[in-house]
């Protein structure tokens, strides 16, 4: 019944890969979150490689990692995965050698592709692929003549279908909003979303360790969590971007991650493991209880805040889906201590 796992140890150690997400996991727009640095470099001593994978296709992989250098994060060019590469992989999949190949994007979404052996060309009838991305210098012209090669039977692959992108002035168009006019135009989506939560960027990623056992750290539930459980990945969501522990008590269940976590640190921490009781309506977590009583869950004990929210998600989300419990409802505290986290 759990869907919350533990870990007794450090939990990196469970696992050869990291998957980590950038934006709201490494760094947080332009600032690198406190903790990301010396966890990255801890994860070689765990015996667990990081794979720095993002939805951005606008940066080659060398820029990506000197701009984590340039944050004092450990990185190399090797290390990231981008929605560029991953589109380049599944056109080269797909199509002949020296194909021709209309790009609509990035220079770094050009270079990905002719590296990876095919031609580029601007005239939509000749073309026997599409790669698409995200730019600000994206025209009309641009998704006319991509809607143009799909029509005429092109293989359209898009670096990501994320509706909007994080900026200083706060959630802007993305590639997913961009992409929605040219579905409508067409009469349907991409053949491939190559980045999150599409299978294709977890199954590129996991292809650097053969064998080896990926999870996925991400802050985002719909695209990181959702991708990671589409590909059968362990995750761990955490709490330095989009998503709160309140707004996790209210995931449905194709966005429940594995683990929680404050910040990327906890790939360094253990993780105490919810605990029925063999009680269908009773969980326990490091000091702290949640117990289902009619239409509401009540919370009582003490110690660590993230044990708590713990206790809350499990028994929320199984409660939501065995009882028809409304998770929006806010958890009642019982004692000084619940107060002060519910409060908070």
């Amino acid at each position: 019944m759990t869907r919350l796992k533990g870990a007794p140890e450090a939990l990196a150690g469970a696992y050869d890969l990291a998957l980590l997400d950038l934006d709201g996991v490494v760094y947080l727009l332009s600032q690198p979150i406190p903790e990301a640095a010396a966890t990255i470099a801890a994860l070689p001593g765990l015996g667990c490689a990081p794979v720095f994978v993002t939805n951005n296709a606008s940066r080659s992989p060398e820029t990506v990692a000197d701009a984590l250098r340039g944050m004092d994060i450990p990185a190399d060019p090797a290390e990231v995965l981008t929605s560029a590469q991953v589109v380049a992989a599944a056109l080269r999949e797909r199509l002949p050698a020296g194909a021709p190949v209309l790009i609509c994007g990035s220079d770094a979404l050009r270079d990905t592709v002719t590296a990876a052996g095919l031609t580029l060309t601007t005239d939509p009838a000749a073309a026997q692929g599409i790669g698409y991305g995200m730019t600000p210098s994206v025209t009309w012209r641009d998704l006319a003549d991509l809607t143009i090669a799909a029509r005429n039977g092109a293989m359209w692959v898009a670096t990501n279908l994320d509706a909007t992108l994080p900026t200083p002035d706060g959630p802007l168009p993305g590639t997913g909003a961009l992409a929605e006019a040219v579905k409508i135009a067409l009469g349907r989506g991409p053949d491939v979303v190559a980045g999150k939560p599409g299978e294709a960027i977890y199954r590129e990623a996991l292809a650097r360790k053969p064998g080896g056992h990926g999870i996925m750290v991400g802050d985002r539930p719909d695209s990181d969590i959702e991708g990671a459980n589409r590909a059968g990945l362990d995750s761990l969501l955490v709490f330095t971007g989009v998503v709160t522990p309140r707004q996790a008590l209210t995931l449905p269940p194709e966005q429940r991650p594995t683990y929680l976590g404050w910040s990327l640190a906890a790939l360094t921490e253990p993780h105490p493991e919810p605990d029925w009781n063999d009680a269908v309506d009773r969980i326990e977590c490091g000091g702290w209880t949640a117990v289902l009583e009619g239409k509401e869950i009540r919370l009582s004990g003490q110690g660590a805040e993230l044990d708590a929210w713990r206790a809350l998600c499990e028994l929320s989300w199984a409660a939501a889906d065995m009882t028809g419990y409304d998770p929006t409802v806010p958890p009642i505290p019982v004692g000084e201590a619940a107060e002060k986290l519910l409060s908070a």
